[in-house]
Order: structure tokens, then sequence, then C-alpha cells
């Protein structure tokens, strides 16, 4: 039998349920894997909570990592053994799934299949983030709201590899102490004159803010950017912001946001080969992701709800 993670209706951690079923033969166009790791995103509680509603029941999850072991009709590029890994497609909690082949990557033998889980998706919306939503130039000045996320981590370096500077905020002590060395600077996210102590920093205003954290730090962003400035919206940690966009209009700021897909499917192919290339850089090391069975995936929501965790989290069949 093969163990999945599925809700049958909307909510809390509570709503994640451990089944077992049978998995049958892959059908046209799709491949039977054999799960090694399971990536575990942001996205996956906004699913889980229906602020993005797919169909119920459903399994949980996106992301995932592991090897081919049976074809359906009409697969070209991929073969029993194969090392893949996929990103954005929905059923992933699981020991072994159906997924389609269009949705597959290779993976070389030189990057775990672990690693590949912790970092794929996050890498993609990174780098959606620095070439997609704003595209981030040598000597521009960036503010990281929530730098110490999975996706936080890796656009903060690699940001400051691109020659910008690079300003991260985190909540905790020990997140903030995480971050030093990989930034330019670290400010605490619930510090009551983050703008001013940002401003500071870069007199009249950052070039690009990005936001993952949300309501609780959305009108210190808002006061961090310059006019004509940027706000990239990638998640809401504490909830969707209150935004004023009409006095954001009037001082020239530009907000984007939404899903990374169509950025990274407009790349044909580099942004996942930039990504790739970023890890054996160094710029998407993976040294604090946290691992849970996967029959512990209510937990690992769970430690998300409370921001107990900071790094890639991945859940291992």
């Amino acid at each position: 039998m093969n163990t999945v993670i599925r809700f049958h209706r909307y909510g809390d951690a509570s709503v994640l349920e451990i089944e077992n079923e049978a998995l049958g033969a892959p059908g046209p166009g799709q491949v039977r894997l054999a799960q090694h790791a399971i990536g575990v995103n942001f996205i996956d509680t906004l699913f889980r909570q229906g602020l993005f509603a797919v169909p119920l029941p459903a399994v949980a999850g996106v992301e995932g990592a592991g090897i081919v072991e049976a074809v359906g009709v009409g697969v070209n590029g991929f073969a029993v053994g194969d090392r893949v890994a996929y990103f954005l497609a929905p059923g992933s909690y699981a020991q072994r799934r159906l997924v389609e082949a269009d949705a597959l990557v290779k993976v070389s033998d030189d990057i775990p299949l672990e690693e590949v889980a912790a970092f794929l998706t996050k890498g993609l919306t990174a780098w959606a983030g620095l070439h997609g939503y704003h595209q981030l130039g040598a000597g521009q000045t960036v503010l990281v709201q929530g730098a110490s996320s999975g996706v936080g981590q890796f656009l903060g370096r690699w940001a400051r590899a691109l020659g910008a500077t690079v300003i991260g905020t985190a909540g905790s002590q020990a997140k903030q102490a995480a971050l030093l060395g990989d930034i330019d600077h670290v400010l605490p996210s619930d510090a009551p004159d983050l703008a001013q102590r940002v401003r500071a920093l870069v007199p009249g205003g950052v070039d690009v803010v990005y936001e993952f954290i949300g309501r609780a730090t959305f009108a210190a962003t808002a006061a961090s950017v310059r006019d004509g400035g940027t706000i990239v919206n990638i998640g809401a940690a504490s909830g969707a912001p209150e935004i004023d966009a009409d006095e954001l209009a009037r001082r020239g700021v530009r907000l984007t946001g939404g899903p990374m897909a169509p950025h990274v499917q407009a790349s044909q192919g580099r942004a996942i080969t930039e990504v790739f290339e970023a890890y054996r850089s160094g710029l998407l090391h993976t040294g604090n992701v946290t691992r849970y069975r996967l029959t512990q995936a209510r937990q690992a929501h769970e430690d998300i709800a409370s921001r107990l965790k900071a790094g890639a989290i991945v859940l291992l069949p």
C-alpha cells in the first residue's frame, strides 16, 4: 500500500490525514515515481487552508524528487531508473505517485535528491524574484522582509552575488544570526522603527522590497521603498497585508506578485539551468534543512504556522 497525506476539508494542520491506498500503473503521458524526498513550501499551507481552492479531497504538496519506476504510453525522454524532480505539480505528499512527465526535470548524479526537494521550488521562486517580477541589477538596494525563510535566504544570497546591497529582516535573534555573512545588513522584522533603520542605511529608500511576511511588516515595507521603486509580494506568513494602493500609485511605487510559474515558463529553460548552477556554486546551499517523516506532515505544517523553522523543510517517505 502507498501512504499519502490527504485533506478532505480546508482548515488548519489538523485536517491533514494519513491514508493508505493502492497505486496503479501510469496512464498515457505519466510516470510512476518512487519518491526519495518531498519539498514542503509555504504555498502548501495556502492550498490546505483553501486560500487557493483545489478539488477535494486532495493530496497535499507540490514538489518532490525520486526515481522513475514505470513509464506510461507516449512518454518520451524519461525511462525507468531516471533521477527526476518536479515543482508545482499537486499531490506530492506520498511515498509513490503518478505524475505527468511534462512536469519532470532530470537531475544529474552530482546532486542528492533530498537536496533537490529542498531547493528547486524555492530556488525557482528566488530566480523569478530576481529576473521575473523585477529585473535586479548590480548596484541596486534590496530589502528582504522575512529573509530567514527558505526562499528569502536563497534570494538574499543570490541578490548579493548579483551585485545588490541586501538588507534582510528576521524575527528571532537566532534567525537573525543565521543570516550574518550571507547578506549585508540584518534587522529585526518586528522593530517599531524598522523603516527608519532601513532609510538610515539607504537614504531615500531601497529600490525593491521582497515581501514574505505580509500584514505584520507591510507598513514598514511601504515606508522603506523609494518613490518609483518596486514591492514584490511573494508571501504572507502573517496574513494578507493592508495595502494603500492609491498612495503607492501616487509615489510611483510598482506593486507586483502572483504565481512564479509564468516567469519560469517564459524563460524557456533558463530558470531551471541557472537554479542548478546556483546550487552548485553554493548560493542555494541547504545546510539548515529540517527533516520530518512523511507521516509527520501535520507537525511540519504546525511548525510553519508557528514560525518555528527557518530555511527548507522536507518530508522523507
